[in-house]
């Protein structure tokens, strides 16, 4: 919004302008390109290291599973042979004498 008691002086359609002097030029360019390129290569640190943390995080969930399904699977195994060792007499729980066990 103008002013109304103020005219610019001199008015903008009186400047004469060539088209190489209203273009940013090879200058304007090159540096919008080199930021470009910083800005682009902070992106891709942050996202490689967000990346090695993810990758860690679910190494360690992934372990963290095996150990406790091994857990569990050891108690279940040892239940389940404490209770059929309850349940056969010793007998059935000895192997034969002739044979071999393989």
């Amino acid at each position: 919004m103008m002013f109304p008691f103020t005219t610019p002086s001199p008015s903008p359609a009186d400047i004469p302008t060539e088209p190489w002097e209203a273009s940013p030029g090879v200058e304007g360019f090159l540096l919008g390109f080199f930021l470009l390129g910083i800005a682009l290569a902070f992106l891709m640190w942050s996202m490689n290291r967000h990346l090695r943390k993810i990758k860690h995080s679910a190494t360690v969930e992934k372990r963290r599973v095996e150990a406790e399904a091994k857990k569990s699977e050891q108690a279940t195994k040892g239940s389940d042979q404490k209770s059929q060792g309850a349940k056969l007499s010793k007998s059935e729980q000895e192997p034969p004498k002739g044979e071999d066990s393989a």
